[in-house]
This record gives C-alpha cells, sequence and structure tokens, in this order.
C-alpha cells in the first residue's frame, strides 16, 4: 500500500446508485453482491450507448461509497458507480454526483491489499498515523487501465481517495 496526501478538483459524475446494505446477500468484493449488480448495471448502460455528448471520455470509472446516519446502524450506504461528465443534465436512468474540490489521503492498493481490510484500519490506524481524520462520510475508489477485474485481482492496482483533514496536536480536529 502506497500513500500520499493530494488535493482533487471538484468532479461532476453521471452514473446509477444503490442504497441499502450492499452486501448482506453476498460478501465483499463479489460480482454478484449489490456493488457487482450496480457496476454491471452502469457497464450495460454505457455498452448500450456509445454515444454520450455529456462523458468527458476518460477512461476513469467511479466507485463512491456514500455514509450516513444508517450505515452504522443498520449497514446502509449508497453506492455510486459513474464516469465524468461535463453535465448534470444526464439522460433520465443515470443521476449526477458533485464530489467537491478537497484535500484527500490516496490509497493505492495493490493486489490482494485490494480485497484486504485496509478500510477497517483506516480510521484507526491509517489515517491516524499520519496525523489526520476522516473530513467526511465518503471514499472514491478510482478504476483504470490498471485494475484487471475481479478475476484478476493479484494483478491489479486500485486508487482510494478519502477526504481528509488535519488533526491538532492533541490528535482532535
Amino acid at each position: 500500500m502506497k500513500t500520499e496526501v493530494t488535493r482533487l478538483s471538484s468532479i461532476l459524475l453521471g452514473g446509477v446508485s444503490f442504497y441499502g446494505d450492499p452486501i448482506s446477500a453476498k460478501g465483499g468484493w463479489d460480482t454478484e453482491n449489490e456493488i457487482g449488480k450496480t457496476w454491471q448495471r452502469f457497464m450495460t448502460f454505457l455498452r448500450e450507448n456509445p454515444e454520450r455528448p455529456y462523458s468527458c471520455g476518460k477512461q476513469l470509472f467511479y466507485e463512491v461509497h456514500l455514509y450516513g446516519s444508517e450505515t452504522k446502524k443498520k449497514g446502509y450506504f449508497e453506492v455510486f458507480v459513474g464516469e465524468e461528465v461535463n453535465t448534470a443534465t444526464l439522460p433520465i436512468a443515470l443521476c449526477a454526483k458533485y464530489i467537491p474540490e478537497s484535500d484527500y489521503l490516496k490509497m493505492t492498493l495493490f493486489g490482494r491489499e485490494i480485497v484486504g481490510d485496509w478500510w477497517l484500519k483506516l480510521e484507526t490506524e491509517i489515517l491516524l498515523a499520519l496525523g489526520f481524520s476522516a473530513k467526511s462520510s465518503h471514499l472514491i475508489q478510482v478504476y483504470d487501465d490498471r485494475f484487471k477485474g475481479m478475476d484478476n485481482v493479484d494483478e491489479s492496482i486500485l486508487d482510494v481517495f478519502i477526504p481528509i483533514e488535519k488533526n491538532d496536536e492533541q490528535g482532535r480536529i
């Protein structure tokens, strides 16, 4: 795992989402759980709509997890899968997400680290050791040509971005 602090400009995304407990039926990193099904819906939309004038045309795909009040109680959160777009005026099948400019911890995960338990250690070990706290309740996974698919995760690389803020000297925000 490689980590670095970086600043991301704002991003406008267009895609599809799921809200609920995405791993209740199937565990994490399974193409048959709700995250996998959300990816399947989005990829089907892309195949059926190759001409997308609203798309920025970048070969990057985003998976955004948005956590809220039901996350700790029920395991519910929103999973958004999409691409960068140049307008929020999208076909009815898609929704838009605006990701604001912020400082982020960029974690580059290699091979089996991708499907490991890094996210369990994020708040209690990784961010704490760097002197940061999560700034908001979302994270962004960015998929490019380095991600070779779930069948080839050992040869894959994935970037994850967590919005952060610096802790003060006593470890408080």
